[in-house]
């Protein structure tokens, strides 16, 4: 048992590293950037923080549904900051100086994040109470994707405009 447990973990571990870098590999087609998916990808470890500290508050340990709920929530807290870094850079093609965008796109963005956010988490809540039958084993998937999620987007919504506007512009870009 406990060695097809460590294989389990260990297809999951490969799982995410490849979920992680096929991610990358299509942001920085989108984008044209190889920078702007590397601040997307910042916010994985933010929300890893808030996996931490929502298992360590509930008391639940580390079983497998655990790393599938943390695939789960990588797919969307890099959705969060797709939304944001593609707003900003729509605006700088159109035009607008950096921080303007940045600024803007923080305006435009913030309602639908915070919304999608609350929506998932307020979803999640049934199955984190433990509510239901089998529940003990669908409560740290939710607890899981909910906490990551509530302290990712939190930092999300600063991490990302902070760090897009430390990193350099293209040239010729930063005069408007």
């Amino acid at each position: 048992q406990n060695r097809e447990m460590q294989v389990s973990f260990a297809s999951l571990r490969f799982a995410i590293v490849l979920a992680i870098f096929l991610v990358y590999l299509v942001m920085a087609a989108t984008f044209e950037s190889f920078l702007h998916p590397l601040l997307v990808l910042g916010t994985i470890p933010l929300a890893l923080i808030g996996v931490a500290a929502g298992l360590a508050v509930t008391g639940t340990s580390i079983p497998v549904i655990v790393l599938i709920g943390g695939v789960m929530l990588v797919g969307i807290v890099v959705n969060n900051a797709i939304v944001l870094i593609d707003t900003i850079n729509r605006l700088r093609r159109a035009g607008v100086a950096k921080r303007e965008a940045v600024i803007r796109a923080g305006h435009l963005r913030l309602r639908p994040i915070l919304m999608t956010t609350l929506t998932t988490i307020l979803g999640l809540l049934p199955m984190a109470l433990a509510w239901g039958e089998g529940a003990e084993l669908r409560s740290p998937l939710a607890i899981t994707v909910a906490s990551g999620l509530v302290f990712s987007t939190l930092l999300t919504l600063v991490f990302i405009p902070a760090a897009y506007m430390a990193i350099p512009s293209r040239v010729g870009e930063d005069s408007r």
